[in-house]
């Protein structure tokens, strides 16, 4: 477990797709619970896309292995634009972004279809 950090800048026709998420995923002894915590001065925006994207890795992983005594996730900055980023593009990169820290390759993995223009969270 480590540093993990994903960026998309995406210009699709007129529309235009970007985000920045830095993160740290580490074990922790907290009962068995995986905590998540934003950095107050970097990370204070999009902050329920950025924990849309950790709670979909976390449920598609096996957290007992990764974090048999719990955990803890730190946002360290999410960055977007006001017109290019949404909690739909900060999801996605914070999906990558914990699964570069875990250093994992899920089975199922979220994806960006770039001739639609679509985010794909598959079950």
């Amino acid at each position: 477990m480590g540093d993990g950090e994903f960026r998309i800048a995406a210009q699709i026709g007129a529309k235009g797709y970007y985000g920045k998420v830095a993160l740290k995923a580490e074990p922790a002894e907290n009962n068995g619970i995986i905590r998540v915590d934003f950095d107050a001065t970097n990370a204070n925006r999009w902050n329920c896309g950025a924990a849309f994207g950790i709670e979909y890795v976390l449920e598609h992983i096996s957290q007992r292995k990764l974090f048999p005594s719990g955990g803890r996730v730190f946002v360290s900055a999410i960055e977007g634009h006001e017109v290019d980023t949404n909690n739909t593009v900060i999801a996605y990169v914070t999906a990558i972004a914990l699964l570069e820290a875990l250093g994992i390759e899920p089975t199922r993995r979220p994806s960006f279809n770039q001739d639609a223009g679509i985010f794909e969270f598959p079950k």
